[in-house]
């Protein structure tokens, strides 16, 4: 008797640590157009995970530290459908599909490192992008997700309000829709909007038209040097200064784009020529003084 009620008891612990392990995975989907359909039906918006999950050390912590955890994985699916789009160097678990389209929508938002956090509305437009693993706890991880929501509220809000207007007015009030996004991936994502705001302001009454015919060019200037990177390992440094100067004639970028062309330029002269190299880097610094790169420049001069 004692015998076989431990053997049924073993059984059932078993069943549930199987269930359990069913759940987590039944947590997170893999499919895009899935996770929009059940966003759709459930009033919820999406979290896209982008991670490397077998060689990122930031998305393994990530994953151990916050995504894992029971606050996480109680909290987090009342307001997000959880997707997972992974780029790991083992694919053999993989679909051919699942590997194409994280090359897709890696494009499509932008994704320049992992782990990269993106929340969309079920339609897949974004409100929100998080890069990196700072290392926080848990609980304030999962508390500024939630939180988070409020940014798409907001965005809803202003393209309600735009809906009524006209002319330069609309335009305004569709900038600052879009405002809080990440501007990259808001050129990216909502090119739509972006023409519109553009059309409304022909004449840059509100400054809309210069903003993000601005943040155009960054866009095609960061989608320039990400290709030029990618080629750059065969390439010596008098052929990598000419595609940059080639880029820079063909592209003619300004302000954060021109900064971003420069930082790179000065990075190859190091190799050859240091005061030259530093000499680009102020020139880069003054090209968007306001700029985040152009404090980290600061700081590079600084210290060499």
């Amino acid at each position: 008797m004692k015998a076989n009620w431990f053997g049924a008891l073993a059984t059932t612990l078993l069943l549930g640590l199987i269930v359990s392990a069913v759940q987590a995975d039944d947590l997170w989907l893999v499919d895009f157009e899935a996770a929009k359909a059940k966003a759709a039906k459930e009033g919820k918006d999406i979290l896209m995970e982008f991670t490397g999950s077998d060689w990122c050390p930031p998305c393994i912590a990530l994953h151990d530290k916050v995504l894992t955890k029971d606050v996480f994985r109680e909290k987090t699916p009342e307001k997000y459908v959880l997707l997972k789009l992974d780029t790991p160097k083992d694919k053999s678990k993989q679909t051919p599909a699942e590997i194409e389209q994280y090359k897709r929508l890696s494009s499509e938002y932008k994704i320049t490192g992992v782990p990269t956090i993106i929340l969309a509305d079920a339609k897949g437009r974004p409100f929100a992008k998080n890069v990196g693993y700072s290392g926080a706890e848990a609980d304030k991880y999962v508390g500024e997700l939630l939180e988070k929501t409020k940014l798409r509220e907001t965005r809803d809000d202003r393209l309600a309000k735009a809906e009524a207007a006209q002319g330069g007015e609309k335009a305004k009030l569709l900038g600052e829709a879009i405002g809080d996004i990440d501007s990259e991936l808001a050129v990216a994502t909502y090119r739509d909007v972006v023409d519109q705001i553009i059309s409304l302001d022909a004449d840059n009454a509100q400054g809309m038209k210069s903003k993000f015919e601005g943040l155009i060019k960054v866009g095609e200037v960061r989608s320039a040097l990400n290709e030029l990177r990618q080629t750059a390992g065969a390439a010596g440094p008098e052929e990598l200064l000419k595609r940059i100067d080639d880029l820079m004639q063909r592209l003619e970028p300004t302000g954060e784009g021109l900064q971003e062309v420069l930082f790179l330029k000065a990075n190859v002269l190091f190799r050859t020529d240091k005061a030259k190299s530093k000499e680009t880097l102020l020139a880069a610094a003054k090209a968007a003084p306001a700029s985040n790169m152009a404090k980290q420049i600061t700081l590079i001069i600084e210290r060499n």
